[in-house]
């Protein structure tokens, strides 16, 4: 189905995303630079969970590089 989709709608998307894609290269710089993140429960860590958050956090920068220069394609 195909439907227009307003204008401002897609930049509150694209706001969304830039923003998503921030917080997640904060979190790598923070991971870079010493921050853990561990996996617990009740309050006490059980598993280093810092790789797997590192990753996240990479894929997603990817993902929304690559939503971001689709964007600007069609927009070009």
């Amino acid at each position: 189905m195909d439907r227009t989709i307003p204008s401002g709608i897609i930049e509150q998307w694209m706001t969304h995303l830039r923003l998503q894609r921030t917080r997640a290269r904060d979190m790598i710089w923070l991971i870079e630079n010493g921050a853990t993140f561990h996996d617990g429960r009740k309050g006490e860590p059980t598993t280093d969970a810092t790789d797997r958050w590192l990753s996240e956090q990479q894929a997603v920068v990817a993902e929304v590089d690559r939503l971001v220069a689709l964007y600007d394609e069609v927009n070009a």
